[in-house]
């Protein structure tokens, strides 16, 4: 969400100018929120941490972008850095502040409406990638730890075979069936497996659909840490 030049003139006078050297660290993921920040001019990288630790970018903020009310309004604490990726010229107002800035001119309430809106539907759709990605990953390992390679004294096998029953698997790990073919599928069209063969078939005692998989160890291996940090 970034304000026009006339809106910024509007709410100027009602803050405190704040200036950040390029590098310097506006906001630091985990501190309380309690502060709001409007950029009058600059650029600032936003950053949120991964599982492992490290920092990923995620966006960046330039002239009249608002930073740091997601986290006034949810009272809690910073869920990103940010830092100034330039000079930095803001505009900084304290929680009760920016309330009243809020209530004082609906144009402003009007956009932070639409933005948590659009903000809302990008999580729900993060949720569903991170999900996904969390299943890919533990069938992913499973078909590394199973994988059998053709035993060779000539040379080092680039594929081996896994055979996955689809039921069984599910039950052990928690999963829907559909889920897991979902995922092999998914994992099928990039080329990161091949499916070799599947088979109905009575697994003890049970019916049970038989999948015969190839795969380039290494392949997968990259894939894999391509979204370990999601």
């Amino acid at each position: 969400m970034e304000l026009k030049e006339d809106m910024i003139a509007k709410i100027r006078n009602m803050g405190s100018e704040v200036r950040f050297n390029m590098g310097d660290v506006i906001y630091r993921e985990g501190e309380k929120a309690d502060q709001v920040h409007v950029i009058v001019s600059g650029h600032a990288s936003i950053f949120k941490k991964s599982l492992s630790g490290e920092d990923v970018f995620i966006g960046l903020a330039g002239a009249g972008s608002i930073i740091g009310e997601m986290g006034l309004f949810l009272e809690g604490e910073r869920t990103a850095t940010v830092r100034a990726s330039s000079n930095v010229t803001a505009i900084v107002f304290d929680a009760d502040k920016f309330l009243e800035v809020v209530s004082k001119i609906p144009e402003i309430s009007y956009m932070m409406l639409k933005e948590f809106s659009k903000r809302v539907n990008n999580l729900n759709r993060r949720i569903i990638n991170i999900t996904t990605s969390k299943l890919i990953y533990v069938i992913g390992i499973y078909l590394l730890e199973n994988l059998q390679l053709e035993e060779s004294p000539y040379y080092t096998p680039e594929e081996g075979t896994v055979q996955l029953y689809i039921k069984k698997f599910s039950i052990e790990h928690n999963m829907e069936p559909s889920s897991v073919e979902s995922v092999l599928n998914a994992l099928t069209k990039p080329g990161i497996i091949r499916i070799e063969n599947t088979q109905n078939i009575q697994e003890e005692g049970k019916e049970d659909t038989l999948y015969t998989i190839k795969l380039n160890p290494d392949k997968l291996r990259s894939y894999l840490r391509s979204i370990a940090h999601v």
